[in-house]
């Protein structure tokens, strides 16, 4: 994991201090100009790799609260760049909208009007290609210090921050632990009973200006909180008037501060700015100052390690696919020997029991031949009941003709067709009346025909009936004294 850096910097100087596990260690302090800009860059090209999280600590600063109308999307992007301008390190931090009327949103407008200051040291960075995380004015981390802060340090809706830090005296006013008027103060005051005499004066008359500036309700205490060394509480508390109806002033423990947000490394003075660098390094505000392309190396980090964590997600999905499948494999397989047992004890089973039947008098192979013909035999098998019944309708209309026997039989053929031949009589009475022979095996055909699905052929009649030849019986009457005939049915089974 990158190594998280902070830079503080001041209208002194610039320090660079490695935070680590909740404690800071001061690792290079360089002086504005040529000699500490080359130390600067000697420095990073040392922590190539490193994070870098720029607070900035300077008087240079504006900070507005403007009410915009109701916009989204591209046009809310496009009236916020129109607000901040030609300010290269500025930003828009939005406090919310109003639950009624137009629903305009609260901007809090803020940026860092002397960008040449900052020049050369981006400069710097961006020539040893350091991730820049950003840039974050001192005032910004205020909120989240009000915010951890002991009770009842932070009980009243409106507040006045004030810390001494190496810059000077910091005064920071928070409605509701939003940022709303920040100013840097300068001082030449080193001993702690000047400090406090100082902090006292500055908040008393910033109290007419927020009260002018409508940030201050009238007639509302001013709660005043400052920021101070646990050793220098007893001075501070002295220096201070005690509290009116206007200024309601409280001393905080730096010390007892650093506690409540974790902070492990202890100011020996007191300055504040290692509580602010701390939150900086703990949870940086979403807002930054930074332009895009002062980020660019930091971007293109980000960028590789989310690659590196979705391959790496991906990765660790396809392993336990993979180990899914190999677990579901391995039940298979498992389940396959269980079957394979089973069906080979079964196999033994059957067959001890098949050596307790008594010996077959032929071979198994000749049994299921037999049985295979019979099989075959039996789908072949069928009743002559339906031809019957088909000839007995069919003699109900010729009570002339007399049946002398009925052959049937099943065909080999594919189509298996069940077969009727009948041996037919007619009556003596037309012995000499052939046109009457005919027409009674006519009429006894058709009625046959008459039924779907048969097939009905005249095999023999009495007499000769060729084309061209003169009708004569074949029988002659004394050889036989009756008229026989023979006709063929089939059916498709």
């Amino acid at each position: 994991m990158a190594s998280k850096r902070l830079l503080h910097l001041n209208a002194e100087r610039l320090t660079a201090l490695l935070w680590r596990d909740g404690a800071l260690k001061t690792e290079g302090r360089f002086p504005h100009g040529e000699a500490g800009l080359a130390a600067f860059a000697k420095y990073l090209a040392r922590r190539h790799g490193s994070h870098f999280y720029l607070l900035a600590d300077v008087a240079d600063e504006d900070y507005r609260i403007e009410m915009l109308p109701y916009a989204r999307g591209a046009d809310r992007d496009a009236l916020l760049a129109r607000k901040l301008g030609q300010q290269p390190l500025a930003a828009a931090i939005s406090y919310g909208r109003k639950k009624s009327g137009r629903r305009d949103e609260k901007i809090l407008f803020a940026a860092l009007t002397r960008p040449r200051f900052f020049a050369p040291w981006l400069d710097t960075l961006r020539d040893a290609e350091a991730q820049l995380a950003g840039i974050w004015p001192l005032p910004l981390l205020g909120g989240a210090l009000l915010e951890k802060l002991p009770k009842p340090s932070v009980t009243h809706e409106y507040c006045l921050l004030v810390s001494i830090t190496s810059g000077g005296i910091r005064q920071s006013f928070f409605k509701r632990g939003h940022l709303v008027f920040s100013r840097l103060s300068l001082t030449a005051a080193t001993n702690p009973a000047e400090l406090a005499a100082v902090c006292a004066a500055e908040a008393a008359s910033l109290h007419p200006y927020l009260l002018g500036q409508r940030l201050l309700p009238r007639d509302t205490p001013l709660p005043v909180m400052i920021l101070a060394h646990p050793g220098q509480i007893g001075v501070f508390t002295h220096a201070c008037k005690p509290s009116t109806d206007d200024i309601q002033i409280a001393i905080q423990d730096v010390h007892a501060a650093a506690q409540a947000i974790g902070l492990k490394t202890l100011s020996p003075d007191a300055n504040s700015e290692s509580l602010f660098l701390h939150l900086l390094a703990q949870k940086p505000p979403r807002m930054q100052f930074a332009p895009p392309e002062e980020r660019r190396f930091f971007r293109l980090w980000q960028v590789r390690a989310w690659l590196v964590r979705g391959g790496a997600f991906a990765l660790i999905a396809g392993l336990l696919f993979a180990g899914r499948a190999m677990l579901d494999v391995m039940a298979s397989r498992a389940a396959t020997e269980v079957l394979l047992q089973q069906a080979q004890a079964d196999t033994q089973r059957y067959q001890a029991i098949e050596k307790t039947f008594p010996p077959l008098p032929v071979r198994a192979e000749d049994l299921r031949a037999v049985v295979a013909r019979f099989n075959d035999l039996e789908k072949r098998s069928a009743s002559p009941e339906p031809l019957y019944f088909a000839i007995s309708r069919a003699l109900e209309t010729s009570p002339d003709i007399d049946l002398e026997r009925i052959q049937w039989q099943l065909n080999s053929h594919p189509d298996l067709r069940e077969i009727a031949i009948a041996h037919g009589l007619l009556p003596a009475a037309m012995m000499t009346d052939q046109r009457g022979q005919l027409d009674t095996v006519n009429a006894f055909v058709d009625a046959l025909r008459a039924n779907p699905g048969l097939e009905v052929t005249i095999e023999h009649m009495p007499f000769e009936i060729a084309s061209g030849r003169p009708l004569r019986s074949i029988n002659a009457p004394a050889q036989l004294a009756d008229l026989k005939f023979i006709i063929r049915i089939s059916r498709m089974r």
